[in-house]
């Protein structure tokens, strides 16, 4: 399970919001930090107002990202007599087993938080295309095991948008 929260979070890594001024120029290029976590803990820093270091404020945009469910899958799961072998380290007459794995369908949820809808949307522009509604990854599940690799589907089930507006509306 820790390897599947290690590989969602490597996927959105490398996220990254462009600004642009009034004629389209470039004024910079800012990577969005993500953070495990729901994404209330982000909202509520955001809200203190007893914050006095601005350094230590909460920057917008951001991701955060948490485990929302996590159920057994039974369409995949094998006989559990089956094994799994590998050839031993050191020793060429022994081989190393385990059991088949009970195969587990984990639910994630993916928070961007950002402070205007450009940057928010440029951020989902670089997401959703790789989900078609799957996107496949290959990891090494069982650590000492080189050889033995398992693709791993990750599947976009939906997109929610929250537009919440802060302050009053005359401005």
């Amino acid at each position: 399970m820790r390897k599947s929260v290690a590989v969602f979070g490597t996927l959105f890594n490398n996220i990254s919001v462009i600004r642009k001024d009034g004629s389209g120029g470039i004024l910079n290029q800012i990577k969005v930090p993500l953070a495990y976590g729901p994404k209330q803990k982000f909202l509520a820093r955001i809200d203190q107002e007893t914050m006095d270091d601005a350094s230590m404020a909460l920057k917008l945009p951001r991701m955060g990202f948490e485990i929302t469910s996590l159920e057994v899958d039974l369409n995949k799961k094998e006989n559990k007599l089956n094994k799994i072998t590998a050839a031993h380290a050191t020793d060429s007459y022994k081989r190393q087993s385990i059991r088949a794995q009970t195969p587990y369908n984990i639910g994630m949820q993916l928070s961007i938080l950002a402070k205007n809808q450009d940057d928010g949307l440029q951020i989902l522009e670089q997401i959703v295309p790789y989900f078609q509604p799957d996107y496949s990854v290959t990891i090494k599940p069982i650590d000492g095991w080189s050889d033995y690799k398992q693709d791993v589907p990750i599947i976009l089930n939906s997109v929610a948008i929250e537009d919440s507006y802060d302050g009053d509306f005359t401005t």
